[in-house]
This record gives structure tokens, sequence and C-alpha cells, in this order.
């Protein structure tokens, strides 16, 4: 898929104001990166990227990215390590499941959404707010 075809079928203000909820109450920082080159490997690029992004610095190791490269159709989710670790290997692969089912009818806004509603629920559920929380700087990258 073309990336400019994938852009123009997203709903920025709804994916904008989804990360904006989805970060509220919570310490964690949430991105959507989304890549114009073609990827062999997408999780291998993701954590790069994650890394890249430096959103393994967080103080709460609580950190998400969604990584998307349309060219390849594919994508990958990274999180920290104290993120991975509360909520646990089958919450990352039904969120899978659900970017998957949506992306695969051509919902790419509505895939993202309710992965991040989901991820927002997981966030403030085991990382709630505190004083030192960062608001978010970045939210959807294009590279």
């Amino acid at each position: 898929m073309k990336v400019r075809h994938f852009l123009s079928t997203v709903d920025h203000n709804r994916v904008h104001a989804a990360i904006k909820s989805a970060e509220s109450g919570n310490s964690g920082d949430i991105v959507l990166y989304i890549t114009h080159r073609k990827v062999k490997d997408a999780l291998t690029t993701a954590h790069r990227t994650f890394r890249h992004l430096n959103l393994g610095r967080a103080a709460d190791q609580n950190s998400l990215l969604i990584f998307i490269a349309p060219k390849s159709q594919t994508f990958a989710l990274v999180g920290g390590p104290a993120l991975h670790e509360k909520v646990g290997q089958a919450w990352w692969d039904e969120l899978v499941a659900l970017l998957a089912g949506h992306f695969k009818e051509g919902r790419y806004t509505d895939g993202l959404v309710a992965a991040l509603d989901r991820a927002g629920i997981a966030l403030r559920q085991h990382f709630p707010s505190t004083d030192t929380d960062r608001t978010g700087q970045q939210d959807i990258l294009e590279a």
C-alpha cells in the first residue's frame, strides 16, 4: 500500500484525540510512528525506532510505540519492560489481533482508536498519573 493512501484514509484528528485520551490519567507515553520506507522485519525496526526516539528512557519504563509500515503492509507494537511485565504476553497478542483485524478490513482509524483505548485502560490500571508525568510531546510521527 502506498503511504499516501494509508495516510489519506486515517482520520488524524480522531487518532490524535485517542492518543491524548489514552495518555490521560497515567504516566505512559504513546507514540504512533508511520514509516515511509519498506521494512523487512517490522518488529526489529520498531525496536530500533523505540530506542531512537528514547522511549526506553522513560522513568517508569512504560512507553508504547505503535509502528506502522504501510509499504510493507505490516506493523509492530513495542513497549517498555515495565509495561510488558504488567500486561503480559496475552495482552500484547490481543492488541496485535485487534489491530490486524481492523487493518485487514481497511478500517485503519477504527483499529488505531480501539488499540489506543485498550492501551489507555492498561496504562491507567498499572501506571496511574503522578505529579512528575510528562505530557506527550510527540504522538504521531512520520519518517
